[in-house]
């Protein structure tokens, strides 16, 4: 079984607002969307996980219109979960159309990046993934990053925030990691001029990030 990973580039018009406030608004970093149900032909249930401040995020749902409901729960300083309830776009219904009658799985998260791309993978044969390319609306640019054998989840969709992998690769390549170890998280936090507390906390969560995607 074939695996696609693509980044999708939606012209502005086409973005979910929430998207485009998340490309807009700083602190934001991406939405991950975890799962859905399209049941109801008119109105769309989502559940993401949002890694930005909560409060300008409740500030702005709140104000779009297109929500009908929604329900934002935190995970910790840095991320929520967003139970969200909206309208179905017309175009929404026309980028789905590129999955219908394929034999094809679209594998969670879909990562709604905060420079206003879109990533996903999908998985199936390898003719049903181009006919899912082949299919997406003109509008929308497609670049495909990778096409292999699907190795199941974990390392495939791992993500970290940006801060969090800039501080994990200076501690590798400063040999944090190494046996015995070469630095230490005050020689990290030297090299990126910050408080020995901030690399400490980034490092834990990058861990626990690693570690849980190997054991999902």
């Amino acid at each position: 079984m074939k695996s696609l990973a693509a980044t999708m580039q939606e012209p502005p018009d086409w973005r979910n607002p929430m998207h485009t406030f998340i490309a807009e608004t700083a602190g934001f970093e991406r939405a991950e969307l975890l799962i859905w149900n399209f049941s109801r032909s008119e109105l769309d249930v989502l559940l993401f996980r949002v890694v930005g401040p909560i409060d300008p995020y409740r500030e702005a749902i709140d104000a779009a219109r297109f929500v009908t409901d929604y329900d934002l729960t935190p995970i910790d300083d840095d991320a929520f979960y967003a139970y969200v309830e909206h309208e179905t776009r017309e175009m929404d219904r026309q980028l789905r159309d590129s999955f219908d009658g394929k034999h094809v799985v679209l594998v969670p998260p879909v990562i709604y990046h905060a420079d206003g791309t879109t990533r996903l993978r999908i998985v199936g044969r390898s003719e049903a993934l181009e006919s899912v390319i082949d299919a997406v609306p003109d509008a929308i640019d497609v670049t495909i990053e990778s096409i292999g054998e699907y190795r199941g989840p974990g390392r495939e969709t791992l993500e970290l925030t940006d801060r969090q992998r800039e501080v994990a690769q200076m501690a590798v390549e400063m040999g944090y990691y190494d046996v015995p170890r070469d630095a230490s998280v005050a020689d990290i936090a030297d090299r990126l001029d910050c408080a020995a507390s901030t690399v400490s906390d980034h490092l834990r969560k990058a861990e626990r990030a690693v570690m849980a995607g190997l054991f999902e």
